[in-house]
């Protein structure tokens, strides 16, 4: 199925180099849920057009977003409050829906960024690279773009809610390789009160899921739901993973705090950098530039995966599959398409990699409750599927799965919320219950220099390829140009040989009608017998059967003389006098 784009740009859309250095951005403390409310620096707000100009009317006004776009920005411009979407300021920072900002949906993701300082050799094509959002929000934070639209998050990207079905949002930054470690504090969240009825908003019950997900994981759904995330919920603390809760823990609730770890192995950073590839488009937004990406999709393997069977009933479905394709093949039956041969069998399901020696560990109020997953799936990009469907000539379908590394691969923290369930994320390096020291856990924090460094050495290598390739393009257009205004000439050139030797044939031609012309030069000058006035040939005539010919003209210019007084009827043409411009010589 095709993607349908979700935005319109604005301006014309660019491809671009990539992201910004890293922004200085100093790394607040942990907030308290019980004693700290949202911020309330309305002239910050203000001029960031967000629609809070108070703690008391915060949901009751918006400030209009600018309607420029500061190409040369350095900090991000954070979007605008839905009025009247607040959830109050009882527990924690209050939260919001956001407008004027894109999501990532529809098989596209988005990032904010600006003019890189990276002069680009064509003034049609400038670079861009991302950039952070302001200091209100710490450096890792929940993604304001990565996450569902109904997830309303806090102006620091924090806190996060929502008020009835499952909606879940990922960290701006994921992990690729080592031990990793945040906290989230449960500010409302009813793990004793089990499913009930499954009903949620305000008589509903609230519940949250917390863990890692990867970049395919449904944002529409909780983590765990399929096999791009492991997580643990409220309800007797198990752990799902496949939609399938298992018993790990024990129930946890409001005012609780559940630690995330996960350990992945070591990888070769050179090997991974030097295989990855960015496509990314630049367009304009509500007045704010974003790269526009292609977003990873869910692979048929691992969507087989949340079967009830499992491995077994995809490997069973894939080997029907094959035994009929075996079978066809065998009574001769050809399928569809020119130049299929019979002996092409559907491939079957790929092998789903591992990451060998990996695990996932929840901890509840800084208690332990050991490896929760072991061995979880690699996020690397599956090998693509070699089919052919349409004979040998076919080609790939055109909407084909991303598969390639652009950098962003990894497992990212994630939280899920249900019927006004709250949650706050604390990703270092203060911590409420802190990891043992054993588990050489690094902050989540620690992970922005990493992947903002990363990041500028991809910029720079991106950049001086487009720099090779525009300037490349550039000698090549300017070649074509300097051989079409040559060839251009060359047929002007030619134009006026051609138009010379025209005009020459034609005055060569006037005075060769007869052979007595050609041999008098007094006569080759005089005005040809066919301009003559009528009926005068016979007496200017003097060469042998030059009057025979001069008679039958005449005889056919009388006609053609007839012919045309009996057309116009009181239009006459009368034989006046010619006087012979060449000669001088009056004719009667």
């Amino acid at each position: 199925m095709s993607k349908k784009r979700r935005l319109s740009p604005s301006a014309s859309s660019r491809s671009s180099a990539t992201p910004a250095p890293a922004q200085s951005i100093s790394t607040p403390a942990p907030i308290d849920f019980a004693s700290s409310p949202a911020p309330s620096d309305a002239g910050h707000f203000a001029a960031e057009g967000l629609a809070e100009s108070s703690r008391a009317d915060a949901s009751a006004s918006v400030t209009p977003a600018p309607s420029h776009v500061k190409a040369n920005r350095t900090e991000a411009r954070l979007g605008a409050v839905v009025p009247g979407s607040g959830d109050g300021t009882g527990i924690g920072e209050e939260c919001f829906l956001w407008a004027d900002l894109p999501m990532n949906k529809q098989g596209y993701r988005y990032l904010p960024c600006a003019l890189s300082p990276t002069p680009s050799p064509a003034q049609h094509w400038p670079f861009y690279r991302t950039i952070a959002y302001p200091p209100t929000c710490p450096p890792v934070h929940l993604s304001w773009t990565d996450r569902s639209y109904f997830l309303r998050l806090s102006s620091t990207a924090t806190t996060a809610t929502t008020d009835k079905g499952f909606r879940s949002g990922r960290a701006n930054v994921g992990v690729r390789e080592g031990t990793w470690y945040y906290e989230v504090i449960i500010g409302r969240g009813d793990g004793n009160a089990g499913t009930g009825g499954g009903a949620g908003g305000e008589n509903g019950n609230a519940h949250v899921r917390v863990g890692w997900g990867r970049r395919e994981a449904n944002l529409d759904a909780p983590v765990g739901m399929d096999g791009y995330g492991y997580g643990i919920r409220d309800i007797n603390g198990e752990k799902v993973h496949l939609s399938r809760p298992k018993p790990y823990a024990r129930t946890f609730k409001t005012g609780d705090v559940v630690g995330c770890l996960i350990s992945l192995p070591a990888r070769n950073q050179a090997e991974d950098e030097a295989k990855m590839r960015r496509k990314r488009i630049g367009i304009h937004y509500k007045g704010q530039h974003y790269f526009e990406m292609d977003e990873y999709g869910v692979q048929k393997e691992m969507e087989a995966l949340v079967d009830r069977e499992g491995k077994v009933a995809a490997a069973a479905k894939a080997a029907a599959e094959a035994a009929k394709e075996e079978d066809k093949a065998a009574k001769g039956v050809k399928r569809k398409g020119k130049n299929q041969k019979g002996s092409d069998a559907t491939p079957g399901p790929r092998t789903l990699p591992i990451l060998p020696g990996s695990r996932v560990e929840f901890f509840i109020n800084g208690e332990s409750f050991g490896n929760a997953f072991e061995d979880v799936y690699d996020f690397a990009p599956l090998p693509p599927v070699h089919t052919q469907t349409h004979g040998s000539g076919s080609k790939p379908p055109k909407h084909e799965a991303v598969l390639h590394d652009d950098g962003t691969l990894g497992y990212y923290p994630m939280i899920s919320c249900f019927g006004r369930g709250k949650v706050q994320c604390n990703f270092g390096p203060q911590w409420r219950y802190a990891p043992p020291s054993s588990a050489h856990a690094r902050p989540m924090v620690e992970r922005w220099d990493e992947f903002r460094a990363m990041e500028l050495r991809l910029d720079i290598r991106d950049e001086e390829e487009d720099t090779k390739r525009l300037k490349a393009e550039m000698e090549e257009m300017e070649e074509r140009r300097i051989a079409a205004e040559a060839k251009m000439a060359a047929a002007a050139a030619r134009g006026v040989v051609a138009a010379s030797k025209k005009a020459g044939s034609k005055k060569k031609r006037k005075g060769t009608d007869t052979p007595s012309q050609r041999d008098s030069p007094a006569l080759g000058d005089q005005t040809p017998l066919s301009r003559m006035t009528p009926g005068l040939g016979d007496t200017r005539m003097d060469v042998d059967g030059a009057s025979v010919a001069s008679r039958s003209r005449a005889g056919t210019e009388e006609a053609v003389k007839k012919e045309e007084m009996e057309v116009e009827g009181d239009v006459v043409v009368k034989a006046e006098t010619e006087e012979d411009p060449e000669e001088g010589v009056k004719w009667e």
